[in-house]
C-alpha cells in the first residue's frame, strides 16, 4: 500500500532528495575501510573517500566540530571505521557518508598516534597538575557507565562519611563516548563538587582509546578541582590518566583514596581518646596515690601529736612531782634572802634577815646564828 501511494506521488528534485536524506537516517552504521582523498575546507570540515580491498570507493565527509574532537588526524593510507549515516548533498546529487566518528585501526597506527599526542601534550604541560585532595571531600562528581560493577564496587568502598554523589551516565568506551564524556566534564565545571573521579572497568587495550583523546583530555586540564582517574590495569597508561591528580586503576582505589583523609581522622580521634582516657587513668592513679601517702602522713602526724602527747604528760607529771610549792604542802619550807633560795649555810650571816616560805604564807625570821653538819 505505501508503495502504491509514493508511486502516485510525484516529487520534485529537492523534495525526493529530502524524503531520501529522511529514510537514509535510518541507515546509521558503522563503515571500514583505508583513507583516500583527505581535503580539508577553510571552515575545518573534512572531505574524504574510503575504499575497500574489492575496489569500492565511499565519499564520506565530518564536520568541524566532530573532527575536532574525534583525535584522528586523517591521512592517506590511514585504515579506520566510521560511524554515521549516509546522506545525498541537493545540489549535485551525490551520495556521501557523513561521519559522526572516527577510529583507527592496527596497533602500530594507534601507537604512533598515542605517543605524538602524548609528546605534544607533555610539551603543553598537559601533565603537570598537581592538584591536592581537599581534607574531609564531601561532594564528589562520578562520571561512569551505570552498566556493570564499576559504581557499584566504588560506593561499596566508600566510607560512611556523609559523602554527596552527583553522578553522570556516560559511555566509557568507543569513538561514541567522546561525545558523552566532555558534555559530562562539562557539566560537572558548573557544580560546586569538592573531586572529580572518572572510572572504568578493565578491557582490552584499545578499549581505553576514548582516553587517549585530545579533545577529553584538554576538558580537566584547567579543572577547577582534583580529578581522579580510575580507569583499570593496562599496559599503556591512558593520558587522561596522566592528566589527572591522581590515577588508580579500580573504583576501589578511587574509594579509598577519597577515604583517606576520613579514615586518618577517624585514627586521629581514637589516638587522641585512648591518650586521654590514659592520661585520665595516670591523673587518676596518681591523685589516688597521693591521697594515700596523705593518709599516711595523716597517720605519722597522729602518731607523732600522740607522742608528743605522752611526753607532755610526762613532763607535766615530772613538773608536778618536783614542783617545790608541791612539798611546803608536805610541811617543807624554803628559806629565802634577798628573794635567793637559801642554798647553804655559807650565805647567812648572823642577823641575816631571812624569809620562809610555807604553804599559806612566808615567816620573817633572824638568824641568830648557824651549825655545820
Amino acid at each position: 500500500m505505501y508503495k502504491e501511494t509514493l508511486k502516485n506521488i510525484v516529487f520534485t528534485v529537492s523534495e525526493y532528495i529530502e524524503f531520501l536524506n529522511n529514510v537514509l537516517l535510518s541507515c546509521e552504521a558503522k563503515v571500514e575501510g583505508e583513507v583516500n582523498q583527505v581535503k580539508k575546507s577553510t571552515k575545518g570540515h573534512v572531505y574524504f573517500s574510503i575504499k575497500d580491498n574489492e575496489g569500492s570507493i565511499l565519499d564520506c565527509v565530518i564536520w568541524n566540530y566532530y573532527y575536532r574532537i574525534c583525535g584522528v588526524n586523517l591521512e592517506e593510507g590511514m585504515h579506520i571505521v566510521l560511524s554515521g549515516v549516509p546522506s545525498i548533498y541537493a545540489g549535485s546529487g551525490r551520495l556521501s557518508f557523513k561521519a559522526s566518528t572516527i577510529e583507527l585501526i592496527g596497533a602500530g597506527a594507534l601507537k604512533k598516534q598515542y605517543e605524538e599526542l602524548k609528546k605534544k601534550l607533555q610539551k603543553q604541560g598537559a601533565f603537570d597538575r598537581q592538584m591536592q585532595l581537599k581534607e574531609y571531600p564531601q561532594t564528589i562528581g562520578v562520571i561512569t557507565s551505570k552498566q556493570g560493577a564499576v559504581i557499584h564496587d566504588f560506593l561499596n568502598n566508600l566510607g560512611k562519611y556523609n559523602f554527596k554523589i552527583e553522578f553522570i551516565d556516560s559511555r566509557v568506551e568507543g569513538a561514541e563516548a567522546i561525545e558523552d564524556l566532555i558534555s559530562s566534564i562539562k557539566t560537572f565545571k558548573k557544580i560546586k563538587i569538592d573531586s572529580l573521579v572518572v572510572m572504568r572497568g578493565g578491557g582490552a587495550k584499545n578499549s581505553f582509546d576514548v582516553f587517549n583523546n585530545e579533545a577529553v583530555i584538554k576538558e580537566i586540564i584547567n579543572y577547577p578541582c582534583p580529578v581522579i582517574s580510575g580507569l583499570g590495569h593496562h599496559e599503556d597508561v591512558p593520558l587522561f590518566a596522566l592528566a589527572s591528580d591522581y590515577s588508580v586503576s579500580t573504583p576501589t582505589a578511587a574509594a579509598h583514596l577519597l577515604n583517606s583523609s576520613w579514615d586518618e581522622l577517624i585514627f586521629k580521634i581514637d589516638r587522641n581518646e585512648q591518650y586521654i582516657f590514659e592520661r585520665y587513668n595516670n591523673l587518676l592513679n596518681d591523685i589516688e596515690s597521693k591521697i594515700e601517702k596523705a593518709f599516711q602522713i595523716f597517720n605519722i602526724f597522729e602518731n607523732k601529736l600522740k607522742e608528743i602527747n605522752e611526753k607532755i604528760n610526762f613532763f607535766e607529771k615530772e613538773v608536778y612531782l618536783n614542783d617545790p610549792k608541791r612539798q611546803l604542802k608536805l610541811g617543807y619550807s624554803i628559806a629565802r634572802k634577798d628573794g635567793k633560795i637559801i642554798k647553804s649555810i655559807k650565805g647567812i650571816n648572823k642577823e641575816d634577815l631571812i624569809d620562809l616560805e610555807v604553804r599559806d604564807g612566808i615567816i620573817k625570821s633572824k638568824a641568830y646564828g648557824k651549825e655545820r653538819r
